[in-house]
């Protein structure tokens, strides 16, 4: 790097995307005002050899292709040029800071095309351990991350800040959705008196799930796995699948190991309690245990290790008399029962018991959420009718419907009018977060793409407020908005301002001491 003395150019080699590129800052003085200098366009961080544009390429690569670091070495190579590992780091930590910081910058633009919708329906979620956590704020509306930041937990304190900077930024929102966390409730409520607040259902339908099962499938799942039944038809399984020459019995013998090892598939990925898998497993269990049995019973005799004398003595672990057999028995009853309580609940709340992501009818009509309050009130009649012999499902039940009494409003709160185009419409309100929940399993799916294992809640804390933001860039409406084509996030990236980097660094949690501030 030289420095022309007379003029006051300087010449440099910089790391271009696909070659050391050779250039010369031109400084020009007006010749009237001899103090009055003006500084060329900056093409690289400061004090860096490595251009915008190959920041936003490295970038673009990492959080968009989700690929290694090793990866996205191989490829720079394969263009001529060589970028250590170290600062393939650097260099995604200093586009992290980027994005976010153009976001902030651009966030007038958003803010008026919000309001040619009508505004903006905040959802609101948080992910991880107190501590560090991922805030993520969304517009339900155009399902555009709105911010994300870094906070120690989900507590009044700590979001109240964050909540008044998207109220300078963008201004009041139409109505808020959250969880049935307390912090943020008691947010929401400082920063926007009076604002319509929603209760998540997928949240509340989680929590009251939790209350119907969590008196007895903690104890009845252990309980189960126990018995061995599982590995035992695992190997069986595994010995019928290499068999040769199968007999018939070996044949509707593996039919029957693999109908009940299939029994996930019948919750289609629903966690706990949208699915109970072990009561499945027992049932299925069960239906073949009853099958053998009759097979058995038939005249002919068969050999000890014959397969049906094998797939009996492994179902026998379960079903045979033996010490805590009637409360299994009992405990699988009762669960079904409380299921059959959860299926209403979720029937008021229209819930669609579908694949991962969790979701409902995202939005609902006036006519289906009077529909909904009937069917409220139908639930809480038949929660009366039940006997007072049956105590511990009765005082469950009660628990349910006061959380119901107490969230009717929120939880069929009608749709809200606003001004579009210069006409008051209707716009019906998102009842879930599960869109911003879909954004917390990509950032983990990311992790483990990137380290090559499940050990990602370190990077995903890490990275996670400025991944959120990036997923805008997947948007096309967005990327034309605020940077023209993502051919020119580097040009943009030149033109950040310096107190907008430290916003960045404050709401990503990059601080001085990470390696995004070091010099490289």
């Amino acid at each position: 790097m030289t420095r022309d003395r007379s003029s006051g150019n300087l010449t440099r080699t910089v790391v271009d995307a696909d070659r050391l590129l050779p250039i010369t800052e031109v400084y020009l003085h007006c010749p009237r005002h001899e103090s009055r200098v003006f500084v060329p366009d900056p093409i690289t961080p400061p004090k860096s050899i490595y251009t915008f544009d190959l920041l936003a390429l490295v970038g673009r690569r990492r959080f968009l292709a989700h690929k290694q670091f090793s990866e996205i070495r191989e490829e720079l190579a394969q263009r001529g040029v060589q970028v250590p590992s170290r600062t393939l780091q650097w260099l995604t930590d200093r586009f992290t800071l980027y994005t976010v910081a153009v976001h902030l910058e651009s966030l007038a633009l958003l803010a008026r095309k919000l309001q040619e919708q009508g505004g903006y329906v905040l959802l609101i979620d948080g992910t991880g351990k107190a501590g560090r956590m991922v805030l993520q704020l969304t517009d339900g509306w155009g399902r555009g991350v709105l911010l994300s930041a870094t906070v120690p937990n989900e507590s009044h304190e700590a979001l109240v800040p964050v909540l008044r900077q998207l109220d300078a930024l963008l201004g009041r929102p139409v109505a808020a959705v959250r969880d049935m966390s307390k912090g943020i409730d008691k947010a929401l409520r400082a920063a926007w008196p009076g604002l319509l607040i929603l209760t998540c259902r997928m949240h509340f339908l989680r929590a009251e799930g939790i209350t119907f099962f969590d008196r007895l499938y903690p104890r009845f799942r252990p309980t189960v796995n126990r018995r061995g039944v599982k590995t035992r038809l695992f190997a069986l399984r595994k010995k019928l699948r290499k068999a040769t020459g199968k007999s018939r019995e070996a044949r509707q013998s593996l039919v029957w190991a693999e109908e009940i090892l299939a029994f996930k598939r019948s919750g289609k990925g629903l966690p706990y309690p949208f699915f109970l898998a072990e009561v499945e497993f027992y049932r299925r269990c069960e239906r073949v245990w009853g099958a053998v049995r009759r097979v058995l019973s038939r005249p002919g005799r068969r050999a000890t290790g014959a397969p049906y004398r094998k797939l009996e003595e492994m179902l026998g672990r379960l079903f045979l008399p033996r010490p805590g057999q009637r409360q299994l028995v009992e405990s699988c009853d009762k669960l079904e029962e409380r299921w059959a309580w959860f299926q209403r609940l979720r029937r008021v709340l229209r819930f669609r018991n579908g694949p991962i992501p969790l979701s409902t009818e995202r939005r609902l009509s006036e006519k289906a959420l009077e529909k909904g309050r009937r069917k409220l009130d139908g639930f809480l009649a038949k929660v009366k009718q039940v006997p007072r012999a049956e105590r511990t499902l009765r005082h469950d039940l009660e628990k349910v419907a006061k959380d119901l009494r107490a969230r009717r409003e929120e939880l069929f709160a009608p749709n809200v009018v606003v001004e579009v185009g210069g006409r008051r419409v209707v716009r019906p309100i998102p009842r879930t977060t599960a869109w911003a929940e879909g954004q917390f399993r990509k950032l983990r799916r990311h992790g483990r793409r990137i380290r090559g294992n499940s050990e990602v809640e370190a990077l995903a804390q890490r990275e996670g407020p400025g991944l959120l933001l990036m997923e805008n860039l997947r948007d096309t409406k967005y990327v034309r908005l605020v940077y023209g084509t993502l051919a020119r996030q580097g040009a943009r990236f030149a033109h950040v301002k310096e107190e907008t980097m430290v916003a960045a660094r404050t709401l990503t949690g990059l601080s001085a001491g990470s390696p995004i501030a070091g010099n490289h």
